[in-house]
């Protein structure tokens, strides 16, 4: 519950206070996070996006519009019920999705990379101006900030009525969304992995190599882990263990992929080959599809770039895709049995998960550092260091109904083939259509088994 995270400090706060009591805070969260298909980058908390498992790719991807920016778009976009959000140079933008026509822009003081979240009627999102803003997603009018280091990763909003940002002030901080400060940890180095969330714990990683678990409730350290080089990408919190990957671009230390268990034990790590960089630097979040684990990888400095895919059981590897440039930070995304994964050679590649044969590739004219986003009618969104936002009518939504929430619980069925079951999103759902012919698909978190409400 939101009453055991007791807020102390209070952010600058521009606009009325939010702080309307904690029920009416849980509410207001939970109705603008379901109404959002992909509130924030890889989709939820858990950052293995299943959002695009239920659909399929066309043959080839059309440009349905596409957005000039003030700059170069590194940001992940992130898209609400209305708007698509993401930021170019030193200005953050709201776009109408159906159309890209401006809605509003805010212009920080300095570049934005970070990308942000939805929670609340707000859009949260750090910048290298070494403030984090709270905007209101309707207007752009900033509601609050406050100030730490600079911010490079993302943030991740959670259900709870918390966003969880790490910055350069070599801290996690955890904020409501009245702009008062629910607890700060102090970490080894600068904080640029985007946080990741399951019930109970916080998950990130520093430039320092360390990998942490913190209580979510009280924001202490329930564990953490060494590792050769810096920790950038978003752990992906999967059924099987969590996986995420090191690096360091230069390649004066080596690149590995990760997989642990949630105890903070190493199951494998992967060097994916026998140089000195091993996998290259890999800060990208692994994609979990089937029983491979499939993520970028590269070396800016030398212009290489490799898509891994390794066995999930034994981090061997299955297959891997030479790029034409560093493919180390935009994560990959699962869309049917494909995933979409940028490059900075410019290319969006979409890739057959089990043996990594090209579908198609989309060329922007400058590289493509953003991890794609989508929303529930299949469009792909993805920026470029050309200036654009891109929208490309490149995926779509496969027979039967859709929910796309965030980690699922049991399902249950009553005598009439309605389906009932629970989600981190905050809601519990009522799916009708068991009986018919075309089914119900869930594009959400992992399930657990199906129960009769009959018992048993």
């Amino acid at each position: 519950q939101a009453q055991a995270f007791p807020p102390s400090q209070q952010a600058r706060t521009m606009a009325p206070s939010l702080a309307l009591g904690a029920a009416v805070a849980i509410s207001s969260v939970a109705v603008a996070s379901a109404a959002a298909p992909w509130p924030m980058m890889l989709q939820h908390g858990g950052h293995d996006g299943e959002f695009g498992r239920s659909m399929i790719l066309p043959a080839a991807p059309e440009v349905k519009w596409k957005y000039k920016a003030r700059g170069e778009v590194e940001t992940s976009a992130v898209v609400g019920d209305r708007f698509v959000f993401a930021a170019g140079g030193d200005t953050i933008f709201a776009l109408e999705r159906a159309t890209g026509k401006e809605a509003w822009t805010y212009k920080a003081k300095a570049q934005v990379l970070a990308s942000g979240a939805l929670g609340g009627g707000a859009f949260m999102i750090g910048t290298d101006d070494n403030n984090f803003y709270a905007l209101d997603e309707n207007t752009g009018k900033l509601l609050w900030e406050f100030a730490a280091g600079e911010f490079t990763g993302g943030a991740t909003f959670g259900q709870e009525g918390v966003v969880y940002v790490g910055s350069g002030a070599q801290k996690l901080h955890a904020y409501f969304l009245n702009g008062s400060r629910s607890f700060e940890f102090e970490a080894g180095a600068n904080v640029a992995s985007t946080p990741a969330l399951n019930a109970d714990g916080v998950y990130f990683g520093d430039d320092a190599g360390m990998f942490y678990k913190l209580d979510r409730r009280t924001g202490k350290q329930v564990w953490s882990s060494t590792f050769p080089s810096g920790i950038r990408c978003p752990a992906n919190l999967h059924a099987d263990g969590i996986f995420f990957g090191i690096g360091d671009p230069d390649g004066s230390k080596s690149g590995e992929l990760v997989r642990m268990g949630y105890d903070g034990s190493v199951t494998w790590r992967s060097t994916c080959g026998k140089g000195k960089s091993k996998c290259y630097s890999c800060w990208t979040s692994p994609a979990v599809v089937g029983d491979v684990v499939i993520a970028g990888c590269g070396l800016d400095s030398k212009s290489k770039g490799v898509i891994w895919a390794l066995d999930k059981e034994s981090g061997s590897v299955r297959w891997k895709v030479k790029a034409g440039n560093d493919c180390q930070t935009s994560s990959p995304v699962v869309v049917g049995d494909h995933v979409l994964i940028g490059c900075i050679d410019g290319s969006l590649y979409a890739l057959r998960a089990s043996d990594g044969v090209e579908k198609w590739a989309f060329r922007a004219n400058k590289g493509i550092w953003a991890t794609p986003a989508l929303d529930e009618e299949g469009t792909i969104y993805v920026g470029s260091h050309d200036g654009f936002l891109y929208a490309l009518g490149g995926a779509s939504a496969s027979a039967g109904a859709s929910v796309a929430a965030g980690h699922l619980g049991d399902a249950a069925l009553d005598e009439e083939g309605t389906i009932y079951v629970g989600s981190h999103d905050g809601f519990l759902y009522a799916l009708g259509g068991a009986s018919a012919s075309a089914g119900a698909s869930v594009a959400a978190g992992h399930l657990g088994d199906a129960r009769s409400g009959r018992g048993g």
